[in-house]
């Protein structure tokens, strides 16, 4: 039956609205519709990859190790050269591996070889790269006596208290946030002052399917700010970690050879956030790469308000 006289009054409109919005929560109602607003499912399986390594190595004679020998250091009497590389592999999240490998790990061997980074290509190119890696030690010296060469690079999680069962740590997630550690090294026969190890924190954000730099971490014109919260945590590391009094603290800060700026490698930690520093930066080598952390309740209007609402506070645990 129609009621051609029939209208809703504005009031009548606003109760169904508020109606619809009471009875069904999380979603939205429109036009006498139910619509489902979609939402980001974390799956508890980003957190559990398996780990993979692939081993690269080049002998005098072609004489080939087996991979016991290789885990006992045999490799280095027979003056071997070797690259090594361990990555998560992730069955069934493919994007996260593509990610991974144009993001994170192919230009760092960009960077090490000296090269464009590659545009297209994933997990099939890194056995090639690192051949390339052991082959070009071969440039510092002659082709029948070429120098030892031992490149390693992982990308791993953080929580040690949390291993996979390759015994790796298992990356962590905060919210929509999962984070990883990558350190990648290369030591070379003759290198009178071997370089530290690189890499830094890797956050990947779930929902954008991006990696976090940065630039997504601070907000506008709040470096100094930061900075000035970075120094007063690495004062205290060197007091404790260190056990330097004040006034070797002071002359260290006043080293122009370690000039303190802010650091841009940071992850989320339960409590605040951490930042680390690469080997030499902030100090002599003996000194390794130290990790400062910064309490949430600092950051407030420093860094971007989404990260710092998924800063768990210390009673909790990542995930939660």
């Amino acid at each position: 039956m129609r009621f051609p006289f029939f209208r809703p009054s504005p009031c009548l409109a606003a109760f169904v609205t508020l109606a619809c919005l009471m009875l069904f929560s999380g979603t939205v109602c429109a036009a006498g519709k139910v619509r489902t607003e979609k939402k980001t499912i974390i799956s508890e399986e980003l957190t559990r990859p398996t780990f993979k390594t692939l081993t690269v190595s080049l002998c005098p004679k072609n004489f080939r190790k087996k991979k016991e020998e290789w885990e006992k250091g045999e490799w280095k009497v027979d003056n071997c050269s070797r690259a090594r590389l361990m990555y998560p592999l992730y069955k069934k999240t493919p994007w996260l591996n593509q990610l991974i490998a144009q993001s994170v790990i192919l230009p760092m061997f960009a960077e090490r070889l000296e090269e464009t980074p590659a545009r297209k290509g994933g997990e099939a190119l890194y056995e090639g790269k690192l051949a390339n890696l052991v082959r070009k030690g071969g440039e510092y010296g002659s082709v029948e006596n070429p120098p030892v060469i031992e490149f390693t690079a992982k990308l791993t999680g953080y929580d040690k208290d949390s291993l996979s069962s390759e015994r790796f740590p298992r990356p962590e997630i905060f919210g929509s946030y999962l984070q990883f550690a990558f350190e990648h090294e290369l030591r070379q026969q003759y290198d009178a002052r071997p370089s530290g190890p690189s890499g830094g924190f890797i956050v990947v954000d779930i929902r954008t399917r991006k990696i976090l730099t940065f630039d997504n971490l601070i907000l506008p014109g709040r470096e100094k700010a930061l900075e000035n919260l970075q120094r007063t945590s690495f004062r205290a590391w060197l007091k404790t970690e260190r056990k330097l009094p004040e006034k070797a603290i002071w002359l260290h800060l006043a080293n122009p050879s370690y000039a303190f700026s802010v650091n841009k490698n940071w992850r989320i930690a339960e409590g605040g956030l951490i930042f680390r520093f690469a080997t030499n930066e902030v100090g002599p080598r003996p000194f390794g790469s130290p990790e400062i952390f910064v309490e949430k309740d600092r950051l407030q209007n420093i860094i971007h308000p989404d990260i710092l609402e998924q800063i768990p506070g210390r009673e909790l645990t990542a995930g939660n």
